[in-house]
């Protein structure tokens, strides 16, 4: 009998080819002081001067808020950012000037006041999503409008249920999810991605990659 789809399974494989068609997001809101701007006035003033060590270096959290028909829901966006070492040769003198850094952000939602992420229905699993996603490409175009900066990677890690532990992210049903909304939502990021998958979490990266059933181009 374990090879039989329960009821629920057979919905949530329904639900899945139906993703992001006719979801509103909620309506939603940043908290706290940091914004995509602070970002920049803190990466403004390091001394670039200083050798390139490849250390990522952390910035301070964003913060958004979104209540559903459930639950208020927290977002939180973390910032890292790294000196980029730009080769020149046989650069054209006409051409764009290459960004000074490259950057990365980490992507984590949970319900106000709680570390598990809830998420109880089917309706409310892709208004939760659609919400978080239009949060992101937000943050994502905001940070595309700094050309001094580029953004390299999106990573995204969804958390397991009880009885899923120990298993790779895509083998959950969250992790299928995700991946689902990543595939079609990550076709309009700007520039060239592809969508990593590696046992704990997706990783969104820029440029064209080959890593076969690992790795997915947007």
């Amino acid at each position: 009998m374990k090879h039989l789809h329960t009821f629920e399974d057979f919905l949530f494989e329904h639900q899945l080819n139906e993703i992001g068609e006719g979801v509103t997001p909620f309506p939603w809101k940043r908290i706290g002081p940091t914004k995509v701007d602070s970002w920049m006035s803190e990466m403004g003033t390091v001394d670039k001067s200083k050798s390139i060590t490849g250390k990522w270096e952390d910035l301070p959290q964003l913060q958004y808020e979104f209540k559903s028909d459930k639950a208020t829901y927290e977002v939180k966006i973390a910032g890292g950012y790294s000196k980029r070492l730009n080769v020149n040769f046989g650069r054209k003198p006409d051409a764009p000037k290459q960004p000074d850094y490259n950057m990365i952000i980490v992507v984590a939602f949970n319900v106000a006041g709680s570390e598990k992420e809830v998420i109880t229905n089917f309706g409310e699993q892709f208004g939760v999503l659609s919400t978080v996603v239009a949060i992101t490409k937000q943050v994502v175009n905001e940070i595309s409008e700094i050309k001094w900066v580029e953004l390299q990677e999106i990573r995204i890690a969804a958390k397991l249920e009880d009885y899923e532990e120990g298993k790779p992210v895509i083998q959950s049903k969250r992790g299928r999810l995700y991946l689902e909304y990543i595939k079609k939502q990550g076709s309009s990021l700007p520039g060239d991605w592809g969508v990593e998958i590696t046992n704990d979490m997706f990783v969104i990266k820029r440029g064209k990659w080959m890593g076969g059933n690992k790795f997915i181009p947007l």
